[in-house]
């Protein structure tokens, strides 16, 4: 029949797994198609709220606009949980940017939506908030909500004080993401303790008041832009992907042990100053835990993250397993780098590829590039690079000179020993 609605014939089971891939904003939106959809919405077993959805246009500019479209926000959250016709929410996501008004500590409309959240056992939550001023308090019942398999906390613009929940019990917790937090020993201890199905830990810009983090089945660790106030110990014999970020401004960095089945480690290096903090004695002796990896990554961002990737080869071990190695500089400093890396490749006798990424036009060091390419070709054998951009493939020094005259924004190195 022409023009039938086939869709609205559906079973309900189906319509709200299709309007659960919808932020919640547009799946309250469907209610206006038909009386059939009047109420589809409310059993969807998502719920996904996102501040900026709810601007009518760009953010207001006055501080009274602000404010009552961020009331109106929080109205919409709590019509939205009153009408609600199931009793479980499988993901529930918050993120709410720009936060104008000053609740009072215990006064976060958070406080109330949380208990309302965990009582219908999520599998997936998600918090991302910009809270003003005051540092929100964190209801201590998430740590004990037991159907948790996912979890991500992010509070910008201000670090979130340490949470002190009495007991941390998630059992099927498997991800965990935590971002801005001040962590302490004790909150550590009872999160490794409380969690024992954790697999991935992502750690963002928090402030890490521990010496030691040790977890028997942890699988990925990500350190992120974390500030160490003392040197901390990483063992975690189960690991097999980690990546840090070591930044020039940190006053004390890891120690990594223990790290047997290790395969692929991240090594991010951060100097946006010239001039800073001294580099770190921990920086020498982050590799001599990695020596079992067949993947390396090496990323460099600033001016000053040259040296410190220089003062980490001083002491370069011997990687036996090592086949694959990127290599990306965001600050045009490529050519410098290769030399410096060939201690590493003499150091690994298995290596089979190394990619170089350049985000940045190529510009006044071609010479040296080219000359740095030219090296590795006579030493080691085979040097192909790559220019992303249009896809040309060069393949030898002549092709490779070429590029001297070409404007390109990102370009791959590719390295096979013969």
């Amino acid at each position: 029949m022409a023009g039938a609605d086939r869709i609205s014939e559906l079973h309900d089971s189906i319509l709200t797994r299709i309007l659960s891939y919808l932020t919640t904003k547009e799946a309250v939106r469907t209610r206006s198609l038909s009386k059939r959809w009047r109420n589809v919405w409310a059993s969807v077993p998502v719920l996904d709220f996102d501040s900026a959805d709810f601007w009518s246009h760009d953010i207001p500019s006055g501080r009274s606009e602000q404010i009552e479209c961020q009331d109106n926000f929080v109205k919409i959250i709590d019509a939205v949980l009153a009408s609600r016709q199931v009793q479980q929410v499988d993901r529930f996501r918050l993120v709410w940017k720009y936060q104008v008004r000053n609740y009072p500590r215990h006064g976060h409309p958070l406080r109330r939506w949380i208990p309302y959240v965990v009582q219908q056992l999520p599998r997936v939550l998600s918090l991302y908030l910009e809270p003003l001023y005051d540092r929100l308090e964190i209801p201590d019942l998430i740590f004990t909500c037991s159907s948790l398999e996912e979890m991500k906390l992010q509070f910008d613009c201000c670090w979130l004080g340490s949470p002190h929940p009495p007991l941390v019990t998630l059992p099927h917790l498997r991800k965990l993401y935590l971002g801005r937090f001040f962590i302490s020993t004790n909150f550590m201890d009872k999160l490794l303790l409380g969690c024992p199905s954790l697999e991935e830990l992502e750690l963002h810009a928090c402030c890490l008041f521990i010496s030691q983090i040790s977890c028997g089945n942890l699988k990925s660790l990500v350190l992120n832009g974390c500030y160490p106030t003392t040197e901390i110990e990483v063992s975690i014999p189960s690991l097999q992907y980690l990546k840090v970020t070591i930044m020039s401004s940190q006053k004390a960095g890891y120690i990594f042990k223990n790290m047997s089945s290790l395969v692929k480690a991240s090594i991010c290096l951060f100097a946006i100053h010239q001039l800073g903090m001294p580099i770190l004695n921990s920086e020498a002796k982050i590799l001599t835990g990695l020596l079992g990896i067949t993947t390396l990554d090496v990323v460099l961002y600033g001016l000053r993250a040259k040296d410190m990737l220089e003062h980490i080869l001083k002491t370069c071990p011997y990687f036996g397993n090592l086949k694959f190695m990127h290599f990306e500089s965001f600050d045009g400093s490529m050519a410098g780098c290769i030399d410096m890396l060939n201690r590493l490749i003499q150091h690994s006798p298995a290596l089979k590829e190394l990619t170089f990424y350049r985000c940045q036009d190529v510009a006044d060091d071609e010479t040296d590039l080219i000359r740095e390419l030219r090296k590795l070709l006579l030493e080691y054998g085979i040097v192909e690079l790559v220019e992303r951009h249009q896809g040309s493939t060069y393949g030898s020094l002549s092709e490779l000179e070429k590029l001297s005259n070409e404007h390109t924004a990102l370009v791959e190195l590719i390295y096979w020993p013969t």
